[in-house]
């Protein structure tokens, strides 16, 4: 059964779906952290998809829009890197109180996967993680959709040619803001989202993560490869999954993802 529900924040409301079990709950719930920007709206369907296969496994799944996306309240350029971990916390208390449970599962997808990898930092209770194509890079990350920015403004404007190196960021801004794949953030709230990141010697979570690469291809990459060394470094027990599929969160038709929802409930099960 999908439930639309408030969760309450000091900054205001995150609008959430919780997806209760046919029955009773076997185990414990997640959270799903969902993509940034435009790989948001791209990937809702799949994402929307993998929590009703979820649910059906015997586990609540709660999906929340942060403060300023989606239908939550608030404005895209007031939201950074703090305000999203702190409407994952808030979200996980939602769960833990609606679940009864303390328990809990973190799931995240692209820069979602990097903030539910911070959040299982800190986050008491938190019992296993899935990361699909976390991003394990953010500053590169950040660097690519302002370039992306950029080159869609000169080719609508019938500019020259990019800058090079770093400068691309100060150009993709006009004054103050940053144009974002279509989305306005403040320079200082992009600079908080891109320190994120999944690298060795700063991952502590020990508990059990399922890593998803996302590609056309089988070969591992080596983003992905990093991401489990670091946990793997931190004693966590890690599950590489490599599926072979186009990436959802970039296609501008409706894209689902049949082989992740099995992937993922498999690795829940056991």
């Amino acid at each position: 059964m999908d439930e639309q529900v408030l969760i309450e924040t000091p900054r205001g409301r995150l609008v959430g779906m919780l997806h209760r079990p046919p029955g009773p709950a076997s185990a414990p719930g997640v959270v799903f952290c969902h993509a940034f920007g435009e790989e948001r709206k791209s990937s809702a369907l799949a994402m929307a998809r993998l929590a009703r296969a979820v649910a059906a496994t015997g586990r609540p799944v709660l999906r929340f829009d942060y403060y300023g996306c989606g239908d939550s309240e608030g404005a895209f350029i007031e939201s950074d890197a703090a305000t999203r971990l702190d409407d994952v916390r808030a979200a996980v208390r939602f769960l833990q109180h609606a679940g009864g449970r303390e328990e809990f599962l973190l799931l995240g997808l692209r820069l979602g996967g990097t903030l539910a990898a911070r959040a299982a930092e800190e986050a008491a209770g938190c019992a296993g993680l899935v990361l699909v194509e976390p991003v394990a890079d953010g500053r590169a990350y950040f660097d690519g959709l302002t370039r992306r920015s950029l080159v869609r403004g000169m080719l609508t404007r019938g500019s020259g040619g990019a800058p090079e190196g770093g400068a691309h960021r100060e150009a993709a801004g006009e004054g103050d803001v940053l144009d974002l794949d279509g989305f306005a953030m403040r320079p200082a709230a992009a600079r908080s989202l891109g320190a994120l990141g999944i690298r060795s010697g700063e991952v502590a979570f020990g508990g059990p993560v399922l890593v998803c690469q996302v590609h056309f291809r089988d070969a591992a990459r080596p983003d992905m490869e990093g991401v489990c060394a670091a946990y793997r470094t931190a004693g966590a027990a890690v599950t590489f999954e490599r599926l072979v599929l186009p990436p959802f969160w970039n296609r501008v038709d409706v894209a689902v993802a049949p082989e992740l929802d099995r992937v993922v409930c498999a690795w829940l099960s056991h």
